[in-house]
């Protein structure tokens, strides 16, 4: 049965509007979907905030946890996610009186290895590792063996000797020198347990 000519021509009409609907759906759909993927995407480099948007004074839960375990006086810096110190532990003078790196580079030679405690008065963690660690006797009896010539680097102090024999400012930071040369380093706040079987595993 053939349809009459004009009814013919509004059935393609109709059919045109219908085809054309589908394909502005689908457009935007795509679009729709391009812009969920890109809103929840990675980016190597974060937007930057708003100047009217303030930093959170809430730290993060990691940073807050870690936090937690401190027992020396601190506070978390919103602006740098910084826990930062308000107190200084003293070094136990086995460190404190030591010579400064460059000069116990000199001294120690190739007969002894130096290890060096990077650390800096603002920070928190660093501290913490001098309290813990730096301070406990069984420590302190251990850097006192001949082959070692323990010494202390604050690197906000002296950050042209961190740049110039560690090549890094990162703390808290030990490292284990011979001859000049790092052999060894054993990263962030340790307990004292941690950084025993490290010197203990340094090479004679």
């Amino acid at each position: 049965m053939r349809l009459p000519a004009r009814l013919l021509a509004l059935s393609n009409s109709v059919l045109a509007v219908l085809v054309n609907a589908v394909l502005i759906n689908a457009v935007l759909v795509s679009a729709i979907v391009v812009t969920a993927i890109a809103s929840t995407s990675c980016t190597s480099t974060p937007p930057a905030p708003k100047e009217d948007q303030a930093a959170s004074t809430t730290p993060p839960p990691r940073v807050k946890a870690w936090m937690d375990r401190l027992t020396v006086k601190h506070e978390y810096d919103p602006t740098t996610g910084f826990i930062v110190a308000r107190e200084t532990v003293a070094l136990p003078p086995l460190i404190g009186d030591a010579p400064p790196l460059d000069a116990a580079i000199a001294q120690a030679g190739s007969a002894r290895t130096v290890i060096v405690f990077v650390t800096a008065d603002r920070c928190a963690p660093c501290q913490q590792y001098k309290r813990d660690a730096l301070n406990d006797p069984t420590v302190i009896a251990r850097l006192s063996d001949a082959r070692f010539l323990p010494t202390h680097l604050e690197v906000d102090r002296s950050p042209a000797l961190a740049d110039a024999h560690l090549g890094t400012r990162s703390i808290p930071m030990t490292y284990a020198l011979r001859d000049g040369k790092i052999t060894a380093e054993l990263r962030g706040q340790r307990s004292a347990a941690d950084l025993m079987a490290w010197i203990d595993a340094l090479p004679e």
